[in-house]
């Protein structure tokens, strides 16, 4: 018995948050993937006018006071049916041979379908094709027809599905609209379309219209900034990044959507499809470091770091935010791998010493530090960068690293003058092994 009063009040729990989140209110259309013809079958609720279940196939077209089905393409059907209370009603329409053949049912007997019939489907129906995509296209031409874009866009604020409304606006994006009719549509889409992916989802797919210009540029750029996803988000501005007719001031505007993007993941991803596929001037360069700063991992920073190391435009403000970046790097291997890149660079004496101190002060490790010395040790250095060299050497204390990292540095001393093998010498001699002090000095004679 006890088992039972549990398993009854389990049952009773979730009944009730279906019925509370509305999970019978839930609409799915379905497409067809090998027909052109449209195929539908699903459940809707209508505030105050019940649940309906509704299946058709083919193009509809409805009257103009949405009342009434005037057509259906060849051998295609719509039937709705509501159950309330216990009654149950039906309305079945087909299309044969170029005339509709309309049926009204109450229960299971058939009624006719004049007046009670039609009467029924003109109370419902407006509401029905408001909730759905029936008659999606030839409504959106009539609205259209009558008013332009205007009438069009009035009509999609009064939908309350963001499935409906974005098949709304994509048949309205088929039209030949001006500045101001795309700016509305971005504006409304943005306010109307709660759904992350059917927004991400008509602003990719009608890119190149709105960011045709100014106007249309700051509501898109307003619009994309409603999208809570950063995955939908990154889409969004991994597209636009691809479009070749985006000025440099369009994109700075949109690295400022960026700023949105709370996952390291997807943020490294935007910025680095920007750094891999366009010239970036100085201004959107800085913005790009600057918005490195907010990854907080040090993997996907030094992704990006090192993808803005390849750029050959870096100004001197662009290179102090880089340099400030690998600040916040906190891991030794990450910030070796970072300035192990810097090493391919050519080093004059001032990026020489700040190459010298990123490693003092970023690479904590005699090991990973060693390793770039021993790189360092392989480019053409003059001598008084050679004993920079060796005296910043005394930040590495372990005698088995230190060692290593002298002998890399042994055959260009072994050809210098006096005052580079001292500086060797005077580095060698914090070694407190003597078996490797005894391999660093071996090393130079």
């Amino acid at each position: 018995m006890k088992t039972k009063t549990i398993l009854l009040t389990v049952l009773l729990t979730v009944f009730s948050v279906l019925f509370t989140t509305n999970s019978f209110a839930q609409s799915t259309v379905v497409y067809s993937s090998n027909s052109s013809k449209r195929i539908g079958n699903f459940s809707i609720d209508i505030k105050g006018k019940g649940d309906f279940k509704i299946e058709y196939e083919g193009d509809i077209v409805l009257s103009d006071d949405d009342k009434d089905i005037v057509s259906i393409s060849r051998g295609g059907f719509i039937e709705i049916k509501k159950s309330s209370f216990g009654k149950k009603r039906r309305v079945v329409i087909e299309a044969e041979s170029g005339t509709l053949k309309k049926r009204y049912f109450v229960g299971w007997s058939e009624k006719s379908y004049e007046p009670e019939g039609k009467a029924w489907l003109a109370e419902i129906l407006p509401e029905i094709i408001r909730n759905t995509t029936i008659g999606a296209e030839a409504r959106v031409k009539r609205f259209y027809n009558r008013g332009g874009a205007n009438a069009v866009l009035k009509e999609i604020e009064r939908l309350e599905s963001d499935y409906v409304s974005s098949a709304y606006f994509s048949y309205l994006m088929d039209y030949n609209l001006n500045a101001s009719e795309l700016t509305r549509v971005v504006e409304i889409a943005g306010n109307q379309i709660d759904s992350d992916y059917y927004l991400a989802q008509l602003l990719q797919k009608n890119q190149r219209a709105f960011l045709g210009n100014s106007q249309t540029l700051s509501a898109y750029i307003k619009a994309t900034r409603n999208i809570q996803s950063d995955y939908y988000m990154s889409q969004v501005l991994n597209k636009a990044v691809k479009n070749d007719e985006i000025s440099d001031d369009q994109l700075g505007d949109l690295l400022q959507i960026s700023k949105n993007i709370q996952s390291d993941y997807y943020l490294s991803q935007v910025l680095g499809k920007i750094l891999d596929s366009r010239e970036l001037n100085k201004s959107n360069m800085e913005k790009i470091m600057s918005l490195s700063n907010s990854i907080s991992s040090d993997y996907y920073k030094s992704q990006v770091l090192k993808k803005a190391l390849k750029k050959n435009n870096l100004s001197n403000k662009n290179y102090k935010t880089f340099i400030s970046s690998i600040d916040d790097v906190g891991s030794d291997y990450y910030s070796s791998s970072i300035i192990e890149d810097l090493l391919k660079k050519d080093l004059d004496n001032a990026s020489l010493t700040q190459l010298l101190d990123l490693i003092n002060k970023n690479v904590g490790s005699d090991y990973y530090a060693s390793s770039l010395y021993k790189k360092l040790a392989k480019k053409k250095l003059s001598e008084d960068q050679l004993i920079k060299v060796l005296d910043s050497l005394s930040n590495v204390n372990s005698s088995s690293y230190l060692s290593s990292a002298l002998i890399a540095f042994a055959p260009n001393v072994k050809n210098a003058s006096q005052r580079v093998k001292d500086a060797y010498m005077r580095r060698a001699k914090s070694i407190n092994s003597d078996l490797y002090f005894g391999r660093a000095m071996k090393a130079i004679y």
